[in-house]
């Protein structure tokens, strides 16, 4: 009794388990796992009792009971095995109340019997075994209600073989553990229906059905039994166009996707056991020995007839628990987006000559007017000069000059605005280097030793200097620059400040807007495109009268720190 009760327990520990690891409205297989487990539980449960009883009516009575699992147990098999492989997926899903019409008259049948004798025509004790036994002389229902689980749980061992046949070799385990753990209990049952040896009168099925559990128990933990379902290679790895690769430890393939064979243009059974550098001939070192151990990503090219295609090539450990078990290499055909870049090269390389040659001659005709104006000036008689009006024009005309090729030089600088891959850059390195072109001109720099490297474009030293441009251009009285950096949660903000006459209230935004401003309003406007590229935000903070403030937003993954003391994590505490 203390057996059979504990083999009900692991059974209902088993689908107690199923039953918070899946959601078994989405997961069908997990609910007929679950319906396994505490038909399994009933049946060793009542069957405890009909061994422990001593009276004939009390063990009739827990033997009856038992058809609440025993009834279920074997459709519940054939569903499982239907659902998991993927065999007859689709007939247990049309036909699964009519599956249950049988199971549900055995156990009317069983209940009733005593009214018309067709599951049982007779039933007696026998105590030759030392305790007394239960003994059924069975009638023609129970041995159709047999049949039909009996052929129900063949099925469901044939979807298991039929699926260990097809599925290539990371994915047997699992074909393998369900096909043991479905054989226990049938061997078991046909001891006791053969009346074999001690097991003539002594069922050993519930026992055997908890071995099941057992097993299925141990595939779970460790091989992912309920997890991976085997049918998902088949159903969704083999229909996948990215090629697909299982290698082993010693770099052999064991598994490999039907795109995969087409990139190499090879059968099945030419690749398997070969290396991954076999794969696309032995000419071709696609996966380098000294770092297949651990996980990379490149660009590949192939030949295909005349026609060269490009792949991203990415391998990747397999690992169980942290012990290493193989690879997984995937095969991405970048062939299309190879070639809009490539394209998209060539374009920008004709615009950028153009830009450049349509630049150098505007420049040239700048210049030309430049120096036409300086010589009229010279040309025009004293009196002319004299004249405000004429004095005025000549103002105008040489500011005008100016600003075109301020503009036009803006032009080099934004044309190469996001071109270069942004870069991990010293900020006070790039300040310092930006405020190296206002040597000599009064103004101090104060800028922050500190480890702070931010994730900005190349142009971000083009950035400092705009800025430290437009405070001496517009900040009238700037004498001194200072640049600090200090955290503000999770992220950083850089602070760029003067003692200048800071900027008006309604100007705080409209200074980053493209021809806002007493120049060319082109420096700030530039700044925050630079900024932008990596989601760097700039905005400015200062007091009008007391100098202007930019604050440099920097977002957690843009920012890092060298080798230096850590930061302090405290909001607003500086480096």
């Amino acid at each position: 009794m203390v057996a059979l009760i504990f083999s009900g327990l692991i059974s209902t520990l088993l689908a107690v388990k199923a039953y918070k690891a899946f959601n078994y409205r989405r997961v069908p297989f997990a609910k007929y796992f679950i319906l396994i487990m505490l038909s399994m539980s009933l049946w060793s449960v009542n069957y405890a009792f009909e061994v422990g009883s001593l009276d004939i009516e009390s063990k009739y009575l827990f033997a009856r009971l038992q058809y609440l699992g025993i009834a279920f147990a074997p459709v519940a098999w054939f569903a499982f095995a239907a659902e998991y492989t993927g065999v007859a997926r689709k007939f247990v899903r049309s036909y699964e109340k009519v599956l249950f019409v049988l199971p549900f008259l055995a156990i009317v049948s069983m209940l009733t019997n005593s009214l018309h004798g067709l599951h049982f025509e007779g039933y007696y004790l026998d105590a030759s075994g030392g305790f007394p036994l239960l003994v059924f002389i069975h009638g023609p229902f129970f041995w159709i209600f047999y049949v039909y689980s009996f052929v129900l749980i063949l099925l469901g061992i044939y979807f298991f073989i039929k699926q260990f046949v097809h599925l290539t070799v990371p994915y047997r385990a699992q074909a393998a553990i369900a096909l043991t753990a479905a054989c226990v209990p049938v061997f078991g049952n046909l001891l006791h229906i053969g009346d074999v040896g001690p097991f003539e009168f002594f069922d050993p099925t519930p026992f055997s059905f908890t071995i099941t559990g057992l097993i299925l128990f141990w595939g779970t933990m460790q091989h992912e039994f309920l997890n991976i379902i085997p049918i998902a290679r088949e159903s969704v790895i083999e229909s996948m166009n990215d090629g697909y690769i299982v290698a082993d430890l010693s770099n052999s393939i064991v598994d490999i996707n039907t795109a995969a064979l087409g990139l190499a243009g090879k059968t099945r059974k030419e690749v398997f056991g070969k290396s991954l550098n076999e794969l696309f001939g032995a000419e071709m070192d696609v996966f380098p020995e000294d770092i297949l151990e651990e996980g990379f990503s490149r660009e590949i090219s192939l030949k295909s007839g005349s026609e060269s295609r490009f792949f991203t090539l990415s391998v990747t450990p397999l690992t169980t628990r942290d012990d290493a078990e193989g690879k997984l290499v995937m095969i991405h055909d970048i062939t299309e987006i190879y070639r809009y870049q490539e394209a998209l090269k060539q374009a920008n390389k004709k615009i950028n000559l153009m830009s450049n040659i349509t630049r150098h001659d505007i420049l040239n005709q700048v210049n030309v007017l430049s120096g036409y104006t300086e010589l009229i000036s010279e040309m025009l008689p004293q009196d002319v000069k004299e004249d405000p009006r004429i004095g005025k024009y000549l103002k105008n005309l040489n500011k005008g000059i100016e600003t075109i090729h301020s503009q036009i030089i803006f032009t080099r600088d934004y044309q190469e605005l996001g071109v270069v891959s942004p870069t991990w850059q010293s900020v006070s390195s790039a300040a310092r280097e930006a405020a190296f072109a206002f040597s000599g001109q009064g103004i101090k720099f104060s800028i922050e030793e500190n480890d702070l490297e931010i994730y900005a474009d190349p142009l971000l030293k083009k950035a400092f200097y705009n800025l430290f441009d437009n405070a001496k251009t517009h900040g009238e009285r700037v004498s001194e620059i200072w640049v600090s950096s200090r955290r503000a949660g999770e992220q950083v903000v850089i602070e760029i400040r003067d003692n200048g006459v800071g900027v008006p209230a309604d100007m705080k935004e409209l200074i980053f807007e493209k021809s806002v401003g007493k120049n060319t309003g082109l420096g700030l406007f530039l700044v925050r495109g630079i900024l932008s590229i990596t989601g760097l935000e700039i905005k400015e903070t200062g007091i009008e009268g007391e100098g202007a403030r930019f604050e440099i937003t920097v977002p957690q993954e843009n920012w890092r720190k060298g080798s230096s003391d850590s930061m302090d994590n405290s909001q607003g505490q500086d480096f």
